[in-house]
C-alpha cells in the first residue's frame, strides 16, 4: 500500500447476524485513500461496496458487526482508529472530517424538516465557532461605528460565552428569556445564509426560496443535490458517494458527475466514488477498487486497470460492457450466497483459469506490478519487481 493515505483500510470483516445464518459481507477487504484523489470502488450488487463504505464511518447497521480490521485516519497530524473511537468522538468526526452521500436522497432527507433547517443542523454542530465568529465580527464593527446599543453589546458578550462554553449556566438562563436570547437568532441567522450559499454552490436555482421546501417538494436531482450539500457543509477531508446517481435521469446523472468533480476540485476533498458503472470510474476516478463477494479482488490506477485488467473478475467485468457490433459476453454461473459462501478464492466456481489451490486457500493480496495489487494466485510468485 501507499505511504502518506489519508485512509488506511485494513483486513476489515463484518457479518451480519440473520435467522437464515451468517452472512459474511467483507472478507478481509484492504484498500487505501490518497490526498485529493478520487478512488473507486466498483463490483456487482451485492458484493460488498456500500457496507465497505458504512463500516468505514462505522454505521454498519444491526445485525451487522465489524468482527475485526483497522480503519486508519491521518488526518491533521492526528492518526485514529475509528473502530476504536467512542460514539461521542465519532460524532464529532462524521459531518466534519468524513462524510457520506448515499444513493438515495429520500431516505437520507427528514421530510418535517426542510432543506434549510437540515442544513442548519450540520453547520450548527460542526461549524458553531466560526458561525459565531462572524457574527462577533460584525458587532464589533457596529460597536466601533457607535451604531450598537446595549443589547447588540450584550449579544457580543453572550456569543463570546457561548463559542468558549454552549452549555454554560447563563446562556442556560438567557436562552429561556425571549428579550434577551436574540444571540441565537443570529446565530440561527448566519447559518441560514451560510446553507444558502452552500445551495448556490450546487448550482441550485432560487436557493433562497428552495431553502425554505420541503423534501418532498425537490426533484430526485435537486435532493440529491442538497444531500451533497449537508456532507460538505463542513468542508470535510473525506467524501464518500455512495452511487449517488443510481435513480436520477441521464442527463441529470451528468450534472451531479460534474458537481462532484468540481467540489472536489474547489473543497481539495478526497473521494471514495462506490458504483457499479465502469464507464463513470474511467470519467471520475484515479484509482480504482474491483470487488466481487465481500473482497477486494484488484486495485490499480484507472488507466492501468482498464488497458491491463489481471484478475479474471476484472477482465470479466470488461469484456460485459456492450459495443457496436461485437457480440454481448457475460461472466458465467452466478454471484455466490454469502451466508455459504466458496471456500478459497470466492470467484473460483465462475473462473475459467480456476486450480486446484483456488478451491482450498484464499490468495494474499499482492503487489504485482508497481501500485498494482491483485488476489489471484496467477500471480502469487509474482512481485512489483518482475
Amino acid at each position: 500500500m501507499k505511504k502518506n493515505s489519508i485512509l488506511t483500510v485494513d483486513n476489515l470483516k463484518v457479518n451480519f447476524y440473520t435467522y437464515e445464518g451468517i452472512v459474511e459481507a467483507l472478507d478481509g477487504v484492504n484498500l487505501n485513500l490518497m490526498p485529493g484523489e478520487t478512488l473507486g470502488v466498483v463490483g456487482e450488487t451485492g458484493c460488498g461496496k456500500s457496507v465497505t463504505g458504512l463500516s468505514i464511518m462505522k454505521l454498519v447497521p444491526p445485525p451487522g458487526r465489524i468482527e475485526e480490521g483497522k480503519v486508519i485516519f491521518n488526518i491533521k497530524n492526528r492518526t485514529l482508529n475509528v473502530l476504536e473511537l467512542e460514539e461521542r468522538i465519532l460524532r464529532k468526526i462524521r459531518g466534519r472530517l468524513i462524510s457520506m452521500v448515499f444513493q438515495d436522497p429520500r431516505s437520507a432527507l427528514n421530510p418535517v424538516y426542510t432543506v434549510g433547517d437540515q442544513i442548519m443542523e450540520v453547520l450548527l454542530h460542526h461549524r458553531r465557532k466560526t458561525l459565531i465568529k462572524r457574527i462577533i465580527d460584525q458587532l464589533d464593527k457596529k460597536i466601533k461605528e457607535g451604531k450598537a446599543g446595549f443589547l447588540e453589546k450584550f449579544y457580543k458578550k453572550m456569543l463570546t460565552i457561548m463559542m468558549e462554553d454552549p452549555k454554560s449556566d447563563i446562556i442556560e438562563l438567557t436562552s429561556k428569556i425571549p428579550f434577551l436570547r436574540g444571540y441565537k437568532r443570529l446565530l440561527k441567522e448566519e447559518a441560514k445564509k451560510e446553507a444558502i450559499n452552500m445551495l448556490r454552490l450546487m448550482r441550485i436555482p432560487d436557493p433562497e426560496r428552495v431553502v425554505d421546501m420541503y423534501p418532498h417538494e425537490l426533484s430526485g436531482g435537486m435532493a440529491q443535490r442538497v444531500v451533497i450539500a449537508m456532507a460538505l457543509a463542513c468542508n470535510p477531508e473525506i467524501l464518500i458517494a455512495d452511487e449517488p446517481t443510481t435513480n436520477l435521469d441521464v442527463t441529470v446523472q451528468l450534472q451531479i458527475l460534474y458537481l462532484i468533480k468540481r467540489l472536489r476540485e474547489e473543497f481539495s476533498s478526497s473521494i471514495i466514488y462506490i458504483t457499479h458503472d465502469m464507464g463513470v470510474i474511467a470519467e471520475m476516478c484515479d484509482r480504482v477498487a474491483v470487488m466481487y463477494a465481500g473482497s477486494i479482488v484488484e486495485l490499480a490506477d484507472v488507466i492501468e486497470l482498464f488497458k491491463n485488467p489481471l484478475h479474471p473478475y476484472t477482465r470479466g467485468l470488461l469484456e460485459s460492457i456492450p459495443r457496436p457490433g461485437q457480440p454481448f459476453k457475460s461472466i458465467p454461473g452466478t454471484v455466490p450466497s454469502l451466508i455459504n459462501p466458496p471456500k478459497g478464492c470466492r470467484f473460483h466456481e465462475r473462473c475459467p483459469y480456476a486450480m486446484e489451490i483456488c478451491n482450498r486457500e484464499k490468495p494474499k493480496f499482492v503487489e504485482v506490478k508497481k501500485n498494482h495489487f491483485v488476489q489471484c494466485f496467477l500471480y502469487q510468485s509474482k512481485s512489483s519487481k518482475d
